[in-house]
């Protein structure tokens, strides 16, 4: 049994979903970002020390979200535009105002994470790969990350793409990382509801109902 299913990205496809099969909502570190496996890698061997450094945020995609230069991570939902904003955007000046709350959140999470690497916690972490992106090179180095965090931690991967990998390259992963698939929906940002189900169903989750209103639910911008 895992007593935690935890998403690491892409992007807000993979926390919804989690959070709407477990019933879960307790946030972790990578819920809600938008960044790719390397971004989660490199974050990880670093601790968490090289998200959200002073004068290393700013705004991306037109405004629409804010970068982090420093580990490459997009903030769609942690920074809010002011309200005279033109067109609702982000600006510098909004980002660095917003910038201590913002880190001090991700500084708890940060901690809430070593805390359940160092408890005797079960884990799924789940990797969407939602461009097919990564390969088996780039999982094993994520599976030795997360080992670092601590020599105890139990865990397993899974990495969902949309597409199968090369049979070469699913031939190399050892046992404890497990692939699967899950299609796109056009227009529909959640994801596949099936797909998510039928991929996640091989694996015993711990689960629990969900606050009325609350499963799957994006925080505020």
């Amino acid at each position: 049994m895992y007593d935690l299913c935890v998403g690491l990205g892409y992007h807000c496809e993979s926390t919804h979903q989690i959070r709407r099969i477990t019933g879960e909502d307790r946030a972790h570190y990578f819920d809600w970002l938008d960044l790719e496996l390397a971004s989660v890698i490199e974050t990880l061997e670093a601790d968490f020390a090289n998200v959200l450094r002073p004068g290393l945020s700013e705004p991306f995609s037109d405004g629409a979200c804010a970068l982090d230069r420093g580990s490459d991570i997009r903030f769609f939902h942690e920074f809010g535009a002011d309200a005279d904003a033109p067109g609702g955007l982000l600006t510098q000046d909004a980002i660095d105002r917003q910038l201590p709350r913002v880190r001090k959140k991700f500084d708890f999470l940060a901690e809430r994470w070593r805390a359940t690497s160092a408890s005797a916690a079960r884990v799924l972490y789940v990797h969407h790969d939602a461009f097919d992106e990564s390969d088996t090179d780039d999982l094993l180095r994520l599976r030795a990350a997360l080992s670092r965090s601590h020599p105890g931690h139990r865990f397993g991967l899974l990495w969902l793409r949309r597409t199968p990998p090369p049979s070469r390259s699913a031939a190399r992963l050892p046992d404890g990382i497990r692939w699967d698939t899950v299609e796109p929906v056009p227009g529909r940002w959640e994801g596949d509801d099936a797909g998510w189900d039928r991929a996640l169903a091989p694996f015993p989750l711990r689960r629990r109902a969900p606050a009325p209103g609350t499963a799957g639910a994006r925080p505020a911008a």
